[in-house]
This record gives structure tokens, C-alpha cells and sequence, in this order.
């Protein structure tokens, strides 16, 4: 009995675990981040048309949140961004609220909005 109990609570606590989280930040490049992720208003000042540079989207994207961390996306994820980025009006200050699963500094993404 205390197997199945232990079993079961595993299985619980491995559910909680990969529950999706809505996490909000700037959308960034990994690349910028690395060189420029702690200066003042970095992610307000990051742009569209970095995005798109050919370094940038090599490097993957994620999101650059309010505590100055960054959550990089999966390969996958990557490609759900550069879908979003070509539909974007704006320029800069792109704030986003991105769902998926988060585990440690990685992020799946089944959703991403603008703010």
C-alpha cells in the first residue's frame, strides 16, 4: 500500500511540475541578452529588426523578465516566434506574455501574445 501511495503521489508531483505557467517579459534574442541583457531598459529597447538578424535567430529567443532573468524558448518555440515576429506592428518595447512549461531557465511555448 505505501508503494502504490508513493507512486501516486510522484505522479502528482511530476504533473504539477510540467503544468504550463504564463510567464510576461520582453522578447528577446539570446544573443543580445548575453550582451546586453543587464543593461538599464534593455528589453524596452530591443528591437523588431534585431530579431530578424541572421545572428539573433541562430542564437533562439526567450523571454527577459522584469527580475532581469532570462528563460530561453525550445527549438520548437523558436519557431512559433518567428512566426509572431513577422506578424508584429511594433518596433520595439514588444512585451509579451508567453505560455507554455517552464523547467529551470528553458520554456516550451504553446502561446505568445503581445501585452
Amino acid at each position: 500500500m505505501k508503494k502504490l501511495a508513493l507512486i501516486l503521489f510522484a505522479a502528482i508531483a511530476l504533473n504539477a511540475l510540467a503544468a504550463e505557467s504564463a510567464v510576461k517579459g520582453f522578447l528577446v534574442d539570446a544573443s543580445c541578452n548575453a550582451e546586453e541583457g543587464q543593461e538599464p531598459n534593455f528589453g524596452a529597447r530591443h528591437t523588431k529588426s534585431c530579431l530578424k538578424m541572421d545572428e539573433c535567430i541562430r542564437s533562439g529567443y526567450g523571454v527577459f523578465t522584469a527580475d532581469k532573468k532570462f528563460i530561453k524558448f525550445t527549438k520548437e518555440g523558436d519557431e512559433q516566434v518567428k512566426k509572431f515576429i513577422g506578424t508584429l506592428s511594433k518596433d520595439s518595447d514588444i512585451r509579451v506574455t508567453v505560455t507554455g512549461e517552464v523547467s529551470g531557465d528553458r520554456m516550451t511555448v504553446s502561446k505568445i501574445e503581445l501585452q
